[in-house]
């Protein structure tokens, strides 16, 4: 099933405002350049404020913890029991993995994060 507006995995897959689901939250790509953190300030189309409150996204630390987690536990099991990697070469894995898809995982969290608190409200054109 592929994520169609209106669903809340349709914002985060795409990076979109959670409210319009049209404009960028992102200013760039997550690996155009190193500052891969940049948001807009407000949505483009429906001027949603995307920090609403100072502090607002320390929420997304804890999103982040349990998608960092839940993958790495994935990897880990698949290389150290089905593959019968070593320990070695199984950390080194799951480290380049952690550092490989940092920018993936910050804005995933930071979208879930925003998803929580703002729904779809289709515009009226």
């Amino acid at each position: 099933m592929i994520p169609t507006k209106g669903n809340k995995l349709y914002s985060v897959l795409h990076g979109v405002c959670p409210r319009c689901q049209e404009g960028k939250v992102f200013r760039f790509a997550p690996y155009r350049n190193l500052d891969f953190s940049k948001m807009n300030e407000q949505c483009s189309v429906c001027s949603l404020v995307f920090e609403p409150e100072p502090d607002f996204y320390q929420g997304a630390m804890y999103v982040s913890y349990g998608l960092s987690t839940g993958l790495f536990l994935a990897v880990g099991v698949v290389l150290l029991f089905y593959l019968e990697l070593g320990y070695g070469i199984t950390f080194a894995a799951i480290l380049l993995l952690g550092i490989g898809l940092l920018p993936v995982l910050f804005r995933v969290s930071r979208l879930v994060w925003l998803n929580l608190f703002f729904n779809y409200r289709p515009l009226n054109r």
